[in-house]
């Protein structure tokens, strides 16, 4: 992001950043708390020395950058050297943790539902999209052999003996993860919990339980300081990262699999239960460590797990959403090389059927397949009252993407190209033309919010077999290579052969969550707006760093970010506002009947035309595909 004028640049910079941005974000959460039908978290004792202690990493942080990088905290305008020392030696950013630190503070020092529930895990995500997004990149590029090795960040995939100071640094940050993924689900009351949350509102007298807690803690800390390199300690934090954000994730969906708390009415202390499936993926870590002795180790694991994971409210369904998170966390590394390995396969699975002057393309079964399931979603989420208002969005949605696409990257090599952002606009369009027809509109569009990320998801397969939305050239050994000539890696980015950034795949995953999560606002009775806020947000911040590490020629920059980019900060700008909206939500009591099905099969057919068949001899606009 270079700017002219650095002096007038680096004064709007500071004031949008220390001014504006924290305005903004305390209206948002006055505006949005209407929307959220949560219970208040006052805890004043709590939050305030935590929103204390945030902002004092957040002025260390600037301190060290002005000491040590020889520059000011600024994007736009980045300091001279790269950093080490001061906060930045505990941290990798210690200004983002600091900044995240004062939102959750003050969100539980004002008692803000608003500001825990929506603002601070939005700016949480948007920080970590920003370094994910631009700011690796960033230092990579200007500081190539530099390396981070902050205490509390991941450590390198290097065989390095990590220090005491690592060691300790990661052991406190599972701690933290563990704190406050319990804190949540407590406040969310997927189990009785207090809504009114003091520092320690009792102390657990079970002297069983206590001994219990202590053992699972000290099982799992003891692992941190037995590995014997930093690539050991990065596998153990990536796979215990993973369980807990899975199964927290599978207890916001399905609350009967809401993790065990040994001490459901302890205030602080009820956050404190170490979840099962981190024990036992302790356990296999130890096995790999100490293999002669690995059958004690995972009796002992299995056997602290079994006990805990009494506690919770439905045992077994717990258990048998412990095992699949298990299975995940553990085979991670294994599970993203075959998902690469199957991702290349379907991006050099082209194949194409001439029938006169038409063309067939498979990549078109895909989106079609995609289009037919999300309108059989919302035709199940509404009813078949709205199965031709469903038909009459869709359409509108595609005829607008297609037109958007061919201003920003129609020539005569892409004469009929698609782009995600004309559907975002075409919500304008739809809204006027049902508005006049006399339906409900924001109900549409929060049911389409709803089926969008796994359209888009399933969507994603087509971008890989066309060789669209690919990424950049990636390292030797990630990555996944084109070779069909019929590709626009080959035939426009020429980039036949080289490993690049599987961008759909990223997209696809993050898709894949954000979908779920959509459906659980929906049955939780979320307003529509505030649906269709939420995934604009989940989608832009996606986008963001997707974008980043794409490798499309034909897509313009602007001030040191893709176009898309841009669009993606505009986006999470538009969901802000969307979820600040107050729209009566009716009940509903959605029918099934055949014209949702004829509605879906349209939809997919129209789709799948529109997408995977043209007609290749001819020169005309929106004539071929490739």
């Amino acid at each position: 992001m270079n700017y002219p004028g650095p002096t007038f640049g680096k004064t709007l910079y500071a004031v949008l950043f220390t001014v504006l941005l924290p305005g903004v974000l305390w209206l948002w959460a006055d505006s949005a708390s209407a929307q959220i039908p949560l219970p208040v978290v006052y805890a004043p004792e709590a939050g305030w020395p935590i929103a204390g202690f945030g902002l004092f990493w957040m002025v260390w942080g600037m301190v060290s950058l002005y000491q040590y990088g020889k520059g000011l905290p600024m994007n736009a305008f980045p300091p001279e050297q790269f950093v080490q020392k001061g906060a930045y030696r505990w941290w990798g950013h210690p200004i983002y943790v600091g900044f995240g630190m004062l939102c959750f503070g003050v969100s539980l020092g004002l008692g803000s539902v608003a500001g825990l529930y929506l603002v601070t895990p939005v700016v949480v995500l948007g920080m970590v999209s920003l370094v994910l997004g631009y700011e690796n990149i960033d230092l990579r590029n200007r500081f190539p052999h530099a390396c981070t090795d902050a205490w509390f960040g991941l450590p390198s995939p290097m065989d390095l003996r990590p220090g005491w100071p690592l060691r300790a640094g990661q052991l406190l940050v599972l701690f933290i993860a563990v704190l406050l993924s319990n804190f949540i689900w407590m406040q969310l009351q997927l189990a009785p919990g207090p809504a009114y949350l003091p520092v320690i509102s009792a102390v657990p007298r079970d002297l069983g339980k206590v001994l219990l807690i202590a053992g699972t803690w000290m099982f799992t800390g003891i692992l941190y300081f037995v590995v014997t390199s930093e690539r050991q300690l990065r596998e153990v934090q990536i796979a215990f990262w993973t369980a807990i954000f899975l199964h927290f994730f599978a207890a916001l969906l399905y609350p009967k699999a809401a993790p065990a708390n040994m001490y459901p009415h302890a205030g602080w202390a009820g956050c404190l239960t170490v979840p099962p499936v981190v024990t036992i993926v302790s356990a296999v870590f130890y096995s790999r460590v100490f293999y002669r002795y690995r059958i004690f180790f995972v009796i002992a694991g299995l056997g602290m797990a079994m006990f805990v994971s009494e506690f919770s409210p439905f045992p077994d369904v717990y258990r048998i959403t412990a095992i699949a998170v298990f299975c995940v966390a553990i085979f991670l590394p294994s599970l993203w090389k075959n998902i690469l390995i199957l991702a290349e396969k379907i991006a050099n699975s082209w194949r194409e059927w001439e029938f006169g002057p038409v063309r067939v393309i498979n990549h078109g079964f895909y989106v079609g397949i995609g289009a037919f399931s999300g309108v059989l979603l919302i035709g199940h989420l509404v009813g078949k009252d709205y199965a031709w208002a469903i038909l009459l969005f869709a359409v509108i949605g595609l005829v607008c993407s297609a037109l958007w696409a061919q201003f920003i990257e129609g020539s005569e090599k892409l004469k009929r190209p698609f782009g995600y952002y004309g559907s975002v606009v075409s919500v304008f369009f739809a809204w006027m033309i049902l508005k006049a027809l006399g339906y409900p509109v924001w109900m549409l569009i929060g049911a389409f919010s709803v089926a969008m990320p796994w359209v888009q998801a399933i969507g994603r397969l087509r971008c890989l077999v066309n060789g669209c939305c690919h990424g950049a050239p990636s390292g030797p050994d990630d990555g996944i290579r084109y070779f069909h000539p019929r590709s626009r890696v080959c035939g426009l980015s020429h980039l036949k052969g080289e490993r690049l950034y599987p961008t759909q795949v990223y997209s696809f995953i993050w898709m894949f969550f954000a979908g779920f999560f959509l459906l659980r606002l929906w049955n939780g009775g979320a307003s529509y707006p505030f649906i269709f806020g939420i995934y604009l947000i989940l989608n832009g911040l996606g986008r963001f760093v997707e974008e980043a590490y794409r490798g499309e020629i034909q897509t313009p920059r602007h001030f040191g970010l893709r176009l898309y980019q841009w669009m993606a900060i505009l986006s999470v700008i538009s969901g802000m506002v969307m979820t600040t909206l107050n729209v009566d939500r009716p009940v509903l009591a959605p029918e099934w009947n055949w014209q949702i099905v004829v509605s879906a099969a349209l939809t997919g057919l129209f789709t799948f035309f529109a997408m995977g068949v043209d007609f290749p001899r001819s020169n005309a606009r929106f004539s071929r595909l490739v």
